[in-house]
């Protein structure tokens, strides 16, 4: 469980400019989401396994080659993994893993907290019901569901 100043850290790095989640993430708003390319993340919770999603984030093509999420988001510094692009000004001596601040985020993810995140960006406000038709790109969703193979790392 992520504290309330984590939960603020994270919710700035997932809606930064550098790290822009909700660009192309669904969110549950239907007019964002007819322009949306990935899923959902609001679903990440009953679907997904959380070492899966670090392993995802920090490197999407080695998974799903050629997908549009970006590998380069984070990058190995001693012990841990960090973002790459700038961050925001409360990470400023956080010393904990930037990867696992992210994915504890998103699989405590709320459709209100969607919300906050999404104001922050500047989107309009998402729904309070997560979208059901979740674009799923062109890979399939089964190697990572939380009931498949996933695996750790």
């Amino acid at each position: 469980m992520l504290t309330a100043k984590e939960t603020d850290m994270a919710r700035s790095l997932f809606s930064s400019t550098a790290a822009p989640c909700l660009k192309c993430h669904a969110t549950g708003d239907p007019q964002h989401d007819k322009s949306a390319v990935a899923p959902n993340l609001l679903l990440v919770r009953g679907r997904l396994k959380p070492d899966w999603v670090e392993r995802w984030i920090i490197d999407p093509q080695a998974i799903s080659p050629g997908t549009s999420m970006p590998s380069d988001l984070f990058r190995r510094e001693h012990d841990r993994w960090v973002f790459a692009g700038p961050t925001p000004p409360s990470f400023q001596g956080y010393d904990k893993d930037h990867t696992k601040l992210l994915v504890d985020y998103m699989f405590q993810l709320t459709p209100e907290e969607l919300r906050r995140a999404g104001a922050a960006t500047g989107r309009p406000q998402a729904s309070t019901q997560p979208s059901h038709s979740v674009k799923q790109g062109a890979s399939s969703a089964e190697p990572h569901r939380a009931t498949g193979t996933g695996g750790s790392r």
